[in-house]
């Protein structure tokens, strides 16, 4: 169980060192009551989901004759506010520059900020996955080890 407890706080810096996360991410990983609880196995796929939803409509919504700005920004606002409350700052700050563009209303720097947003949001998952698999791993071996008690 050491093991994956060393991992998962090893790719939790590597994480904030690259500048994916921030405190906000270790915080949310705190707020597990103890180690087989299944809060962070729940809150990654959930955030993920929460987040591909969102750039799947606006991928949607670029590919629109004209585009709805307004609905746009609400849309990025939503994400973004998602990323910073799970600590994904770098992700939150691709949408603050997508915000930008939206306000400037250009089709052309929008499609550029969208695609910025994805290859972040891309980085994070990959890193994501493998923290979901140690944290299941971790769960298991606190499960079997109750088990043999």
């Amino acid at each position: 169980m050491e093991f994956f407890k060393v991992q998962l706080s090893d790719t939790f810096k590597s994480m904030k060192q690259q500048g994916l996360v921030d405190d906000q991410f270790t915080f949310v990983y705190s707020l597990k009551k103890n180690v087989e609880d299944n809060f962070y196995i729940e809150v990654i796929p959930e955030f993920c989901c929460e987040v591909r939803d969102g750039l799947k409509f606006l991928t949607q919504t670029m590919n629109d004759q004209t585009l709805n700005y307004k609905l746009m920004k609400e849309y990025v606002y939503k994400v973004k506010g998602s990323s910073s409350s799970f600590g994904a700052c770098r992700l939150a700050k691709a949408l603050t520059d997508f915000e930008r563009t939206i306000d400037a209303a250009s089709k052309e720097e929008c499609s550029k900020a969208l695609k910025q947003v994805q290859r972040e949001f891309s980085a994070l998952e990959e890193k994501l996955h493998i923290c979901l698999k140690l944290e299941r791993s971790l769960v298991l071996k606190a499960i079997e080890g109750m088990a043999n008690m």
